[in-house]
């Protein structure tokens, strides 16, 4: 049976399709993964490459080939793969390079244009991900080379893999730091369906260095990570449903409520972007978006323990979040017997007292209601000169009295104290 080129083209269209209704299953990923990228060359539109995956400036190519649908013998079945994974990365290769010098413009999953300035993007990988529905998870074994001249690396992986690294690392920053790291060691890997023990060296002995990571210790790896996930399954889920929290303020960040001009108070009414023009609100999301889940799940849970504590005692509550090296204090509220006038405004005034706190220049204030947790939150932002006057300084004092404490969370929400040398933790 022959397969003409447009049904190849429209097999590769549903693969990219399914992988696209993955990610976007995956709230984390909603603000940092484009779909056909584009550039415009002697007038015409033309598509750079499946995905682009983008944090800050740093960029991942995505190229995704798939399967025609047909079974393939044992020995036919490698060699498929890797003509797939050298057509993949080649096609990597060519939009790495386009898309470093040249203007692109695509959408993200929440459907909202963005276009990257030529030169602004800063392309760190390609990766080249060939769906194989015939063997999902026993190693296909093969060799290929990276294309001439390949640089930045192409990482080859099968999308089952892809997946499950995205879903466990839980977050777009270990997305881009597993794959930095990745390239040391990429000589390990002579086929697909072999992610599963790097990942476990990953999440279980070092997110800093990949170097002790060796050919001998796969097996054992593979099995111990096999073991964590079932000992950690309800774990996973108390986090995930912990994130859902930090998820829902980001969602409202996308989503403008339809009535906010009716309860927002005048004197604030300057501060609130308009609906075609959130473009500080959209920055907060895809700040937020980018914790990792360990952090998403730490404040989910002070968020719910400020629930109770308001539900048990009447009264309202407030925290900061902060990031190391980040210039925005989140503040979030607790309130309860408070209309959203009256919450905006009392978060109106704890923006300030959270920038003396702090020192950042730039604050998001999200409130929640402790009597109706299905009514959505309010948000308001405030960026200018720290205010030190007696007032504020008063409220800094009455609201975070205590002294800035440094966390690092275990990969479920768990607070522990940060150490130094975990200086590259987003918390």
């Amino acid at each position: 049976m022959l397969f003409m080129t447009g049904d190849r083209d429209k097999q590769r269209g549903k693969v990219v399709e399914r992988l696209i209704a993955d990610l976007s299953s995956m709230f984390f990923m909603k603000d940092f993964v484009f779909r056909n990228p584009s550039y415009v060359t002697s007038g015409q539109e033309r598509e750079v490459t499946d995905l682009m995956f983008v944090l800050n400036q740093d960029c991942m190519i995505v190229s995704v080939k798939g399967t025609d649908g047909r079974d393939k013998t044992a020995v036919r079945l490698p060699l498929w793969a890797r003509k797939k994974v050298w057509e993949a990365s080649k096609n990597a290769k060519t939009a790495l390079q386009r898309v470093a010098k040249l203007e692109i413009k695509a959408k993200n999953l929440w459907d909202e244009t963005r276009t990257f300035a030529a030169g602004t993007l800063h392309p760190i990988c390609g990766l080249a991900l060939v769906e194989c529905s015939q063997e999902m998870f026993a190693p296909i074994i093969f060799a290929v080379k990276q294309p001439a001249s390949s640089a930045p690396p192409i990482h080859f992986l099968s999308a089952n893999d892809f997946l499950n690294v995205v879903t466990l690392l839980g977050s777009i920053w270990d997305v881009f730091r597993y794959f930095k790291l990745r390239q040391n060691v990429s000589h390990a890997f002579d086929g697909i369906n072999q992610e599963r023990p790097l990942l476990c060296y990953y999440t279980l002995r070092s997110h800093q260095d990949f170097s002790g990571f060796l050919n001998e210790d796969k097996e054992h790896l593979r099995q111990l990570h096999q073991l964590f996930l079932l000992d950690t399954l309800s774990k996973y889920r108390e986090r995930d449903r912990l994130s859902n929290w930090v998820n829902s303020v980001i969602q409202q960040l996308h989503n403008r409520s339809e009535n906010l001009d009716s309860y927002v108070p005048p004197e604030l009414k300057h501060m609130v972007e308009a609906g075609n023009a959130r473009t500080a609100y959209l920055g907060m999301a895809a700040m937020l978006n980018s914790l990792p889940m360990s952090n998403k799940a730490w404040i989910g849970q002070q968020i719910e323990d400020g629930i109770q504590r308001a539900k048990a005692t009447g009264q309202s509550s407030c925290f900061f979040y902060k990031q190391l090296r980040k210039d925005v204090v989140f503040v979030f509220a607790v309130f309860t017997e408070f209309n959203r006038t009256e919450k905006l405004r009392a978060l109106n005034s704890f923006l300030p007292a959270a920038q003396y706190k702090t020192g950042l220049g730039e604050a998001l204030g999200i409130g929640i209601d402790a009597n109706d947790e299905n009514m959505g939150f309010e948000l308001i932002w405030r960026r200018g000169p720290i205010d030190n006057s007696g007032p504020v300084r008063a409220l800094a004092a009455q609201l975070f009295s205590s002294p800035i404490e440094t966390l690092c969370p275990t990969p479920f929400g768990e607070p522990r104290a940060y150490s130094p040398k975990e200086q590259d933790s987003t918390l």
